[in-house]
């Protein structure tokens, strides 16, 4: 992975943990296909993500 792409990968997963936050406090499915359109992308990406370090980060 390139300098250029780990800051992409990085910034998406930030995006992800926001969208998800909203998604948890709205339950909107607008923003509920967004995370998993995200998640696909992140995931094609580096198959081994999880979302349970972006949450052990945040909080």
């Amino acid at each position: 992975m390139t300098k250029g792409s780990a800051r992409r990968f990085r910034v998406k997963a930030e995006k992800l943990l926001r969208l998800y936050s909203l998604w948890q406090e709205t339950r909107r499915e607008d923003i509920r296909r967004q995370c998993l359109k995200l998640l696909g992308q992140i995931v094609a990406a580096d198959p081994s993500f999880t979302l349970r370090g972006q949450f052990r980060n945040a909080f």
